[in-house]
């Protein structure tokens, strides 16, 4: 079954400065999924990282000026398949989507911890992963910590 993201949330802590915080909610995307069978889930999530809220006007510039934003618009997330999949409650599933995240011409794999109710009728999904940064190409690496919120329907 295929599904649209119709809204996602991205949520980025710099581990060495946990005072710098950003926030992406510009994401879209398709999630191949069978409710009855969710280990086989495939998807293709983006993040419009232009678009972004770092609090104050001097952590913004800061967010701006490390990453690039301008130059590197599009983040991208690949998903692979889910492992460990189980169904804690009824229609929630828990598990680790493993993929791969896709961002300044670079490349690195992901595994994020998380949880999702799931039906026929809507997706609402929950994640964390860290990522080192200088896998994606920034310049001052920090390892960030990553927690994704995404909600899909049918189309």
């Amino acid at each position: 079954m295929r599904y649209v993201v119709k809204s996602a949330r991205v949520v980025v802590t710099a581990r060495a400065t946990p005072d710098l915080v950003a926030r992406w909610s510009k994401g879209a995307g398709t999630i191949e999924l069978d409710p009855d069978h969710p280990a086989g889930a495939r998807a293709e999530i983006t993040v419009d990282m232009r678009t972004f809220d770092a609090g104050d006007w001097f952590s913004h510039w800061r967010v701006n000026a490390g990453l690039d934003v301008d130059r590197h618009p599009t983040a991208r997330f690949l998903l692979m398949r889910l492992e460990g999949a189980r169904e804690s409650t009824p229609g929630q599933i828990e598990g680790v989507a493993v993929g791969q995240l896709q961002w300044r011409g670079h490349t690195t794999d992901v595994r994020a911890r998380g949880k999702a109710r799931i039906s026929r009728r809507q997706i609402d999904a929950t994640g964390s992963f860290d990522v080192d940064a200088r896998r994606l190409g920034v310049a001052a690496g920090d390892l960030l910590a990553v927690e994704v919120t995404l909600s899909a329907a049918p189309g």
